[in-house]
This record gives C-alpha cells, structure tokens and sequence, in this order.
C-alpha cells in the first residue's frame, strides 16, 4: 500500500466544459505519445519530460527559481481534478494529470503547464492565494496558445476572476511576480508588507488585498 499523501491544490481540469474519462482505457497511441519520443525533422518529438523541463525552465527565468528543497518526481494520471501531491510525505512532490487529458495532448500540456506554477513553491498544508492560482491559470493559458495555438479558457468563475486579478497586477507592474518572489519566494508566505518591500505601489489596495487571499473556486 502506498504510503500516507496529502493532496493539495486545485484543479486545472475544472475550469473545462469537458467531462473526464472515468474508466482506465485510453487510446494507446495518444498516450504513447506523452511517453515514447521520436525523431522529425524538428528534432525530438515532445514529452511530459521534455514539456515540464520547457515549462520549469520559462518559470524559473521569468518568476525566479523554484524551492529545490522539494524533488519533483513526475507525472500521473487520475479522475477528474489535476492537482500536485506529495507522495509518502517526505519532500517529494509529484503533478496529477486528470484522464481526459491523457487522450488530448494539448490538454495535458496545459494542465501540466498550470501545475508546473505551484512547484515553484510547493505549499504541503498551506492553501493557494489568489495571486498563484491566478498566475497559473494565465500561464498555462498563454503556454498552450504558444505551443498548440490553441485556446483554453476557464469555465469556473474564480479561476477567471483569479487571472483577471493578476492581468491587471501587471498592467501596473509587468515585473510584480519576479519582484515580489525575490522578497518572499513562497506564495503561501507573502502579505501586504511582501507587496510593499517589492514597490509595488501602483497597484490599487484593493487589488493587493484580493491577491493575497486564499483561493476559492
């Protein structure tokens, strides 16, 4: 039996109009590709392992490192709700893809993309503020337009209000998220003195104070 877990975070998968496969059958040429690549003329075609390194590498050059006290260890696959999880409670941190994602590539790279977000600062028993769950849902959107040109978008209201809040943080500051992670790095730990030290002055009170509380779908 696997050892205890913790699940935290919510789910990519919710946002979507799409209900997930609940059975284990797949077809198995999709689900190949996530896993066994192969030479085109580009190049190597894409994986879950070559996608999360793409993903972690833009994150960390745009937002700063993430926290390497924790080892990412993969991917799966299961039910409904993408999520990251910590496997045996001793620093690991692996990602969930739901299983409609597993016969839709496009869809796995995008929920992938929004979970990539919460390793950045994994969180154990801490719940995700608006300012992150916000960032992750606009950084899997603009992710999956630049890789597949196509458009995801939430269908649950609070992931939508959640992005809406952070566009409009950085249209007062286009650097807030590199500025406020090289005061504080964890999402989780940030408050109004993390927005203060990091200038961001322009932003409206209201604003900041929406960022920092926690997420609600």
């Amino acid at each position: 039996m696997m050892p205890s877990i913790l699940l935290v975070k919510t789910a990519t998968n919710a946002w979507e109009n799409t209900r997930a496969q609940t059975d284990l059958s797949c077809p198995a040429s999709m689900s190949n590709q996530l896993l066994i690549t192969e030479m085109t003329p580009d190049g190597w075609s894409w994986t879950l392992a070559t996608r999360c390194s793409d993903i972690l590498h833009k994150l960390e050059l745009e937002y700063g490192p993430r926290d390497r006290a924790y080892t990412f260890v993969g991917v799966d696959f299961h039910g409904e709700r993408p999520h990251i999880w910590y496997p045996g409670n001793r620093q690991h941190v692996a990602i969930r893809l739901s299983m409609s994602a597993l016969d839709d590539i496009p869809r796995a790279f995008y929920q992938l993309a929004h979970e990539c977000v919460h390793l950045l600062s994994p969180s154990v028993e801490h719940h995700a503020s608006v300012l992150e769950e916000g960032l992750a849902t606009l950084f899997a959107e603009t992710y999956a337009l630049r890789a597949y040109n196509q458009h995801f978008s939430p269908s649950i209201n609070g992931y939508a209000r959640a992005a809406s809040d952070v566009r409009e943080l950085l249209g007062f500051h286009p650097d807030a998220i590199s500025a406020l992670r090289r005061v504080e790095p964890a999402f989780y730990k940030m408050d109004a003195g993390t927005f203060a030290q990091a200038g961001l002055v322009r932003a409206p009170i209201e604003l900041r104070e929406r960022l920092l509380t926690r997420f609600i779908d």
